[in-house]
């Protein structure tokens, strides 16, 4: 996306700043105009036909649909994914159809705001250079705010979608078309075109190189990667326009054949990529189902540009719209003679049965509560819990976060036992956030601070601030083992923050990514090195009640969530003995004898 944006904001700043050079004007109607033809038919085809498709093979989806295609409609798609912490790395199950129009929505706001701001630096400003250093200056601007705004161990997703932090390719492209016109590249000397050859193919080795080394969600991309990206992508655009090897060789006729359709490729692939995924779960990935989906997402493609998107954006909406009209009252009339001839008729009725599919999509309300929508009410339930957050916190004085508090006689009682939940500090991820209602009814009182795609390394932070704010309560359950690998040494660093006086109970995970097995290996070490941790153990709960969790095979369903509330409760009750019948005597915080197993442990890591 970072090398079409560099693309885009060439091609843009070009076909507006060229006419101004020659005659002093600035074209924006037709600009306009020009833009809704090339992109609104499409989208509007994918649109239908995804909500369409959803209604008919993943209907549980269309709760979460409905919003994005609200957002897909006014072009916001980015925002309303960051402002829902729709994280874009951290994906479990179907993802969701039309997420992908997070980068179209930056492409439409950039094509809104920046004609308006170009006419002010080309009636501002007379030279090349200086018009160049204002876009050049944007862009730096951009990488800074992406690299200022990104936090180790948090999801980067808001910087990823973010129009202000993401502009850094748009405006690099726009800052090449102010310094090097089209018109100049392309009647370049021989040799200058080969200077630009080499500075084109140093680009497409920084291109492959970040490809292969660099993660979305990796450190690296935000500091400096995406701008590393953008710039290389800009020496390969450069070189491209130029008469020279790249330009041969970027005009082989397969390419050109793509990149003509690459819009419609970009509009149909996620979706198909969404659905297949939804039908054929973990069977997805394999390779003859990516082949299928290629050649859906092309064929589809190529059928929209032929049939729909060529013909407005050479005759406009009006004359299309009349021409397409003719020719099926035409068809029609001819229906009686020759069934083929009947042919337009019917394609154009089976494009009124999808929309009115698609209508009936958006208006159906499928029984039962989606994943999305459970979470949410998880969202409200955790708020919620911690509004009076003192409850339980003042049984136990706080001290300075990652020190370890002076031994104290047990605060919990076999009468306070049946009043668990007011004792109770949890704190986890999206996981936990799914079974939030199911915890306050089985713990009521518990303290609930859950959040989607949150890691270990958040967690510890939440920790931390809540002992230092008097609210971190005697027992502390931490689920966080969805979104990453846990390593012992976070676990000290929550014992530490915990204390001697608190009970920490750690919740093992059950995810389909390659850091299961280490989770699991850490938290049941942790459980049996250190008498102040005790195992929460959801991977042996959950793994045969596998129909309990969603397609995603993550998030448990309410009837899962309940399971998931009764084996806190259980862990957490057995932690809390442990805390009665500690006393006042100081014990060793490592169990005598205990000896690293140095191996996986079957039973918990599958």
């Amino acid at each position: 996306m970072d090398v079409f944006f560099v693309i885009s904001g060439f091609l843009i700043t070009d076909l507006l700043a060229a006419p101004w050079d020659r005659g002093g004007r600035l074209e924006l109607r037709s600009f306009w105009i020009r833009r809704a033809r090339r992109l609104l038919p499409c989208l509007a085809v994918v649109l239908v036909t995804v909500t369409a498709a959803v209604a008919v093979l993943a209907p549980q989806e269309l709760p979460g649909l409905r919003p994005a295609l609200l957002a897909a409609v006014t072009y916001t798609s980015n925002w309303w994914q960051a402002l829902h912490h729709q994280s874009y790395f951290a994906v479990f199950g179907p993802p969701p159809p039309l997420q992908h129009l997070w980068s179209l929505a930056i492409e439409e706001q950039f094509y809104l705001i920046w004609p308006l701001v170009l006419t002010v630096i080309l009636c501002a400003r007379r030279g090349r250079r200086a018009r160049a250093a204002v876009a050049w200056l944007g862009a730096a601007a951009s990488a800074v705010a992406m690299a200022a705004g990104y936090a180790a161990g948090e999801d980067p997703s808001r910087l990823y979608y973010g129009t202000d932090t993401h502009a850094t390719a748009l405006l690099v492209g726009a800052a090449l078309a102010l310094t090097w016109p089209l018109q100049r590249l392309t009647t370049a000397s021989v040799v200058d075109a080969r200077r630009l050859d080499l500075v084109g193919l140093a680009g497409v080795s920084v291109l492959a190189w970040e490809m292969g080394h660099i993660s979305g969600g990796g450190v690296a991309l935000y500091l400096g990667g995406i701008a590393i990206a953008a710039v290389a992508a800009g020496a390969v655009v450069v070189a491209a326009a130029a008469p020279g090897m790249l330009a041969r060789m970027f005009s082989w006729a397969p390419l050109r054949w793509i990149g003509v359709r690459s819009y419609g490729i970009y509009l149909w692939h996620w979706p198909v990529i969404a659905l297949f995924a939804a039908r054929e779960g973990t069977q997805s990935t394999t390779l003859a189902v990516r082949a299928a989906e290629t050649a859906t997402a092309i064929t589809l493609a190529a059928a929209s540009w032929r049939w729909i998107e060529a013909p407005i954006v050479r005759n406009g909406f009006g004359v299309t719209l009349r021409a397409k009209r003719t020719v099926i009252a035409r068809s029609i009339a001819a229906a009686r003679q020759s069934p083929r001839r009947a042919l337009p008729a019917l394609i154009t009725l089976a494009g009124f049965s999808v929309a009115a599919l698609a209508g009936y999509g958006v208006l159906y309300s499928p029984s039962g509560q989606s994943l999305e929508q459970q979470i949410e009410a998880g969202a409200r339930v955790s708020a919620s819990s911690r509004a009076p957050a003192k409850t339980g916190a003042a049984r136990v004085a706080s001290h300075p976060a990652g020190t370890t508090a002076p031994t104290a006689p047990s605060v919990i009682t076999r009468a306070s036992l049946k009043h668990l939940g007011r004792d109770i500090t949890a704190i986890g991820d999206s996981v936990m956030l799914a079974s939030a209602a199911q915890l306050r009814a089985e713990l009521p009182g518990i303290y609930v601070d859950a959040r989607v795609s949150r890691q270990i390394s958040q967690g510890i932070a939440v920790t931390q601030q809540l002992d230092s704010g008097g609210e971190l309560r005697p027992i502390v359950v931490v689920g966080l083992g969805t979104n990453g690998a846990v390593t012992m040494q976070q676990v000290r660093a929550l014992m530490a923050v915990a204390g001697q006086k608190r009970m920490l109970v750690l919740v093992n995970t059950f995810v389909p990514r390659p850091w299961q097995a280490e989770v699991n290996t850490v938290v049941a070490d942790a459980a049996r090195r250190y008498r102040d941790v005790a195992l929460a153990n959801w991977f042996a709960t959950i793994r045969n009640r596998t129909s309990l969790l969603w397609e995603d095979d993550v998030h448990p369903r309410p009837a899962g969530g309940a399971l998931y509330a009764r084996m806190v409760a259980t862990a957490a009750r057995r932690a809390a003995s442990r805390i009665e019948q500690r006393g006042p005597a100081s014990r060793p915080a490592v169990r005598p004898g205990w000896q690293p197993s140095g191996r996986r442990l079957d039973k918990l890591s599958g």
